[in-house]
């Protein structure tokens, strides 16, 4: 991650390896893989062919912490192949705390 990528970001993103799916607003849903995550958003990579999405989109990132599911409303920020930046929408999210998401030392 860029020095530039960092000083945009409010929040530390952590390494985070897990299955993913968005579910777009137009009814798409897109498997793949979360590859960091933080608490304003995340980076997946996309199984399969790279979407065609544009920045904008709405949807709802999927993701089950230690076998609980949380549905996280969200906006792609970017779209790189099967890269996808993702936004997260902190105030109305249901599912896991973020205790689950922090490291500890």
């Amino acid at each position: 991650m860029s020095d530039e990528t960092n000083q945009r970001r409010r929040h530390e993103r952590f390494a985070f390896h897990n299955s993913v799916i968005l579910l777009l607003a137009d009814g798409r849903e897109l498997y793949g893989t979360a590859d960091n995550m933080g608490f304003g958003g995340a980076s997946m990579t996309v199984t399969g062919e790279p979407p065609e999405i544009q920045a904008g989109s709405e949807g709802t990132l999927k993701v089950v912490f230690f076998g609980r599911p949380a549905d996280y409303p969200c906006t792609i920020v970017s779209a790189n192949g099967t890269k996808l930046g993702i936004k997260i929408h902190r105030a109305d999210y249901n599912g896991a705390p973020e205790a689950l998401l922090q490291v500890k030392k």
